[in-house]
């Protein structure tokens, strides 16, 4: 039997980290304009997509967090303490970065239009861009943050999910939870053949910012947390071995078969990542904290990352390996600073943690998985 101590040690961090980094460094290349279709590294990292990883992550992580939460206003608290302080600390950042560029100068905004894009980004509708900031960067200040909005239509569904399988025997809730994941599967291969491009219907871009083509991502991380035990058994110790079994079948699916990767990425691709992604994180599961020391600051790489790169691009600092490494440099560090003076504190506030974030002078004691959730 595995117990809690080794659920708990594990190297989620450093895989978020990653997620992370392939996120901001996929969007630098692209939006800051360097050429990048031919680099091996680049078409390496899209087989390992951060975007669905972080879903899989999270439905692994939460999962279990709603389980051992003694309320449900626990469960709400730990999840806004993780979500929302850094989250508008890092609005009010780009607003001023904005400012700071002259760009307001010549591009009226009214008090009203400023006033709904900030409750949308502060609230649950961070996929709103308004028209004001169309001119800046790629049009779309902080698109990554559709993502966000995704996460908690996750977090609300978590509890909502677990009443339903309490209502059927326990033997069955694989069952169900298997018939759940490929309906949405089903649902996310519908969304994929939607058509694509600049006059994408209002209905289908609103169905892309809901848990409907990614909650089934959600949910292979619920299924892989109710079998830990047997999958840990399986994998534990054979992330080597595991990872280049999927990379080599990855290329075959996508080259000879044709299937997707990316945000786009195939539910038979997605099954195998997450097997990839759980048998990494319990292979050398102390790995991640001796390099990071409990620091996580992947939700500000993710946060920050395309602020940073809008600001760049409309400053005209485009072009070159160095102006990627320029973003990726600052997104770093405004990450490590959201981590120092916001995300860390606040965490430190969570009721009932699954891993409670200690004191400094405890670092790293009790630190875990869901201190990143």
């Amino acid at each position: 039997m595995t117990g809690a101590k080794t659920f708990r040690e594990n190297n989620f961090d450093l895989i978020r980290l990653y997620a992370a980094t392939q996120v901001a460094w996929h969007h630098a290349l692209r939006h800051l304009q360097v050429d990048h279709a031919s680099s091996l590294l680049f078409q390496a990292t899209r087989l390992f997509p951060g975007v669905p990883i972080f879903f899989f992550v999270s439905g692994f992580l939460i999962s279990r967090s709603h389980e051992n939460s003694s309320s449900l206003g626990n469960y709400a608290r730990n999840r806004f303490l993780r979500i929302y302080p850094a989250l508008i600390v890092c609005l009010c950042a780009a607003l001023l970065a904005v400012a700071g560029t002259g760009y307001f100068r010549d591009h009226a905004v009214t008090a009203t239009g400023l006033l709904a894009w900030l409750a949308a980004q502060s609230t649950v509708m961070q996929f709103y861009n308004p028209d004001f900031l169309r001119g800046f960067g790629v049009g779309a200040l902080n698109g990554s943050l559709w993502t966000i909005s995704v996460e908690l239509q996750f977090y609300v569904l978590t509890p909502l999910l677990y009443a339903a399988l309490r209502r059927l025997d326990p033997k069955r809730w694989n069952l169900a939870l298997a018939s759940l994941i490929v309906f949405f599967a089903l649902l996310n291969r519908l969304y994929m053949a939607l058509p694509t491009g600049a006059a994408i219907p209002l209905a289908s871009k609103l169905i892309g910012v809901s848990f409907l083509p990614w909650f089934g991502f959600f949910l292979l991380g619920v299924i892989f947390q109710r079998n830990f035990e047997r999958l840990h058994a399986l994998l534990v110790g054979r992330g080597g071995v595991v990872v280049v079994g999927y990379a080599l079948a990855a290329l075959f699916l996508t080259r000879v078969v044709g299937l997707e990767t990316g945000n786009e990425i195939h539910p038979l691709l997605a099954l195998l990542l997450a097997a990839t992604v759980f048998s990494l994180a319990y292979t050398r599961p102390l790995l991640a904290q001796a390099l990071l020391r409990r620091n996580d600051i992947s939700y500000g790489i993710y946060i920050y990352h395309m602020p940073v790169i809008n600001t760049l691009l409309y400053l005209g600092i485009t072009g070159s390996t160095g102006s990627v490494l320029l973003g990726l440099g600052l997104a770093f560090a405004c990450a490590a600073l959201s981590w120092i003076l916001v995300e860390k504190p606040c965490l430190r506030r969570k009721r009932a943690a699954l891993n409670p974030i200690a004191p400094d002078s405890e670092a790293g004691a009790e630190a875990g998985p869901d201190a990143g959730a």
